[in-house]
């Protein structure tokens, strides 16, 4: 990526870390999947002086010989261009071993500079200090540096921040990041109401995150053995009214065969047993007070109509009332 700076421009950096840009910026990342290497890095370069190449104009002939007279003098428009190469991943071969051949050296923490008419400077977020200055690329820090920097931002409230670190940096080093954003026990007094509404929107981004946190972890654990529990007690208490329901249900058939046998027993003389069994096997209960109100006014037993259902009629009509 190519950034182009005005003064103004240059002006608003001087306190950033990219206070070396210049008119013309060759911008690169490279990624944890997307290391340095040597052949990154001198590819970098060669496209950079590309941008230092000046419009091709036609040229008389003397122009030309005086531009060939010149072709061993750098290009002067490449004192107006830097290189800045941000590493997630340190590229330990040229900063160590090809230091010399290329003129490295180490201007800052986590800042390395060559400048041979061609600025260039190469950045490793996991270095850098923890400094106003480098804010805008810790996120793309990893681990200790990274945990530093989002505690840093939770205490001092740089939401913009921790906004950037759910953004870019969670592809850097996610598992740090949601553990760290909401480590209740050492962070719950310090996170200030304007930052619920991020850690917010981040579960809600990441809601598988949540599972991973020791602390949810642990609360649905004892959520479900709550419920585990709350499940058998419940399984308990439905039993325990089912079977006083069924209880009841007994003891008024109970009465109500009673009833209706002793009618039959003060009405008629004879009450043949076949007919009492077949009763107390009666299990409808309107039946029943049918045959309770047919015995009031019947003259002779044979008046009442004693068409009794089988049991297995008389249950399987009571289960579809139920």
């Amino acid at each position: 990526m190519v950034v182009t700076c005005a003064d103004a421009n240059r002006r608003k950096l001087q306190n950033t870390l990219f206070a070396h840009f210049r008119q013309l910026n060759a911008l690169e990342l490279k990624g944890i999947h997307d290391p340095l290497t040597v052949d990154d890095y001198n590819l970098i370069l060669m496209r950079a002086h590309g941008l230092g190449v000046p419009k091709y104009k036609k040229q008389s002939k003397i122009n030309r010989q005086k531009d060939d007279a010149k072709k061993s003098a750098p290009s002067q428009f490449l004192s107006e261009i830097t290189v800045t190469i941000v590493c997630v991943t340190r590229p330990d071969k040229i900063l160590n071993q090809l230091k010399q051949a290329y003129r490295i050296v180490k201007k800052d923490a986590g800042i390395y500079h060559c400048d041979e008419v061609l600025g260039k400077w190469i950045i490793h977020p996991d270095e850098l200090d923890l400094v106003p200055k480098n804010y805008p690329l810790l996120p793309l820090a990893r681990g200790e540096k990274l945990e530093q920097f989002i505690s840093l931002c939770v205490r001092e409230g740089l939401n913009d921040y921790l906004q950037l670190i759910m953004d870019i940096g969670l592809a850097t080093d996610p598992e740090l990041i949601w553990r760290k954003i909401l480590e209740v026990k050492q962070m719950k007094h310090q996170i200030r109401e304007e930052t619920w509404p991020i850690i917010d929107q981040f579960f809600q981004d990441m809601p598988e995150a949540i599972g991973k946190l020791p602390t949810f972890q642990e609360a649905l654990a004892s959520t479900q053995r709550q419920s585990i529990q709350l499940g058998l007690e419940q399984g308990l208490q439905q039993g325990l009214q089912q079977g006083l329901q069924q209880g009841l249900k007994q003891g008024t058939l109970g009465n109500e065969h009673r009833l209706v046998i002793r009618q039959l027993h003060r009405k008629f003389t004879q009450v043949p047993s076949v007919l009492v069994q077949q009763i107390e096997a009666t299990f409808d209960m309107q039946q029943l007070d049918n045959w309770l109100d047919q015995i009031m006014l019947a003259n002779e037993l044979a008046d009442i109509d004693f068409k009794i259902p089988s049991q297995n009629q008389a249950s399987q009509k009571d289960s579809s009332n139920q």
